[in-house]
């Protein structure tokens, strides 16, 4: 009975993990992971291991998702990979809950998905030659395919049950139409810090402790051991050369001994290094996917490990710029923090708007009839500080407000509540918004339950 949900083409086609990363909900649970570096997959769940294919698979959709926006994904690489594993163990969690709740996808409802899939017809009809070819262009199995479009229907199904008894009452949507639309006369004064300047000392520290934040030149670090056969004799070099990939592959310590020795641990930029010509080709191709390269020469065998990227940093002069943004930026945070505290006594003792604005130098603005939506954009105030504005009395002092370079503090003449043709207006506009805002917090606060609720075992390789 879920088949036809959410079917959208593009869904069809990919099913991009949409239910994991909503934006501003209310409620983000305060999650402690596990770390271990001895599980082979991208981390357990309640005992379960997910595999590392399904983590690989996410990050190839975040990153597309970000180049076709015109994101260099480059120096974002621990972002999508944390991304991917907060994707990955949200997905599983649910599909979990979802199999405990006896709502898991049949191996037969997937298969009726899938023949559903206008791109993969041809005439009207499935062909199986337009769906190898489509998975081969994304380098999925079949029955991975199949496991990604189970796990998804299953999470389906769950949220489906979820969403039943699931609405928007009136008082939430008048309560957020009064925020965007009531018109509101009165007088304000925006109260900032005083202008920072980092010293070339500040700048300097700054750069020192936040080096690996301005990558340059990249490079990997890599670890290349010998085993000569000259030395050994072709049969033993050949057992030890297994014996150490083993031990490399498990990170764990290899012993230099005769015929064994570790001829190179650096980093390699661009390839410029002085080793033989096959391994300089062979190191082109670690990364963190193929971390262990067995090559053969005539004399000895040469096994290289990818350890990790690098890179060389900038020069403090091209950064200078970035840095000095950065301090402003903090400083700023910190500055109206403390303003706020300081007006927040102020402000239940003086009524006066015109001595505060004299006493911090700063000027009054008067507005008349100005929606309280296009207030909130003018000075960057949240949703919740615009709510208490509309409520305000005739003659009430309102604030202090945080915005992004200040202090707002306002003194209300009126306050018109919308017009009902502009309430009609509005209202059709975003319910259908709040609808789905209020259902993503919701989901997202079940992911977080679950999680509470939950064992989670993070490979920390990942992350390094």
């Amino acid at each position: 009975m879920f088949i036809n949900i959410g079917k959208s083409k593009w869904m069809k086609i990919i099913l991009f993990i949409t239910t994991f990363a909503f934006v501003g909900t209310a409620f983000v649970a305060l999650i402690i992971y596990k770390f271990a570096g001895n599980i082979q997959g991208v981390a357990k769940v309640n005992g379960k291991e997910i595999p590392m294919a399904e983590f690989y698979y996410q990050v190839n959709l975040i990153t597309r998702q970000m180049e076709n926006q015109g994101i260099d994904t480059a120096p974002l690489k621990k972002q999508i990979y944390a991304d991917a594993i907060r994707n990955v163990i949200d997905q599983e969690i649910l599909f979990q809950e979802a199999q405990k709740e006896g709502l898991e996808a049949t191996k037969e409802e997937v298969k009726r998905y899938i023949l559903d899939i206008d791109a993969f017809k041809e005439g009207g009809k499935f062909s199986k030659s337009r769906y190898l070819a489509f998975l081969s262009q994304i380098n999925l199995t079949p029955s991975f395919f199949e496991e990604i479009l189970k796990k998804e229907l299953s999470i389906r199904h769950l949220l489906t049950i979820q969403k039943v008894g699931f609405y928007l009452s009136d008082d939430e949507l008048d309560t957020y139409i009064n925020k965007q639309i009531s018109k509101i006369t009165g007088e304000f004064v925006l109260i900032k810090p005083p202008e920072y300047r980092p010293t070339q000392k500040e700048i300097k520290q700054y750069y020192k402790k936040n080096i690996k934040e301005f990558s340059g030149k990249k490079g990997k670090l890599i670890v290349i051991y010998q085993i000569s056969i000259k030395e050994l004799g072709a049969e033993k070099a050949q057992k030890k050369a297994q014996q150490i990939y083993k031990k490399l592959k498990n990170d764990q310590q290899i012993s230099e001994e005769k015929g064994i020795k570790k001829i190179f641990e650096d980093v390699v930029y661009n390839n410029k290094i002085n080793l033989p010509e096959k391994l300089k080709q062979e190191i082109k191709n670690l990364s963190s996917k193929k971390r262990i390269i067995l090559v053969s020469e005539d004399d000895s065998y040469y096994l290289i490990k990818y350890i990790k990227d690098v890179s060389q940093p900038l020069p403090i002069k091209k950064v200078k710029d970035k840095i000095i943004s950065q301090l402003k930026k903090e400083k700023l945070e910190k500055s109206v923090q403390k303003l706020y505290k300081e007006l927040e006594k102020i402000v239940k003792q003086e009524k006066n708007l015109k001595n505060i604005a004299i006493n911090y130098r700063s000027k009054i603005k008067k507005i008349k009839n100005e929606t309280a939506q296009l207030l909130g954009t003018e000075y960057g105030i949240s949703q919740e500080d615009l709510g208490k504005i509309v409520k305000a009395k005739p003659g009430q002092i309102v604030g202090p407000f945080k915005t992004p370079s200040g202090i707002l503090i306002g003194k209300i003449s009126k306050i018109e509540p919308p017009e009902k043709e502009s309430r009609k207006d509005m209202e059709k506009l975003l319910k259908p918004i709040l609808l789905e805002s209020k259902y993503r917090t919701l989901v997202q606060m079940l992911i977080d339950k679950l999680k509470e609720d939950s064992e989670i075992i993070i490979n920390r390789r990942l992350l390094q």
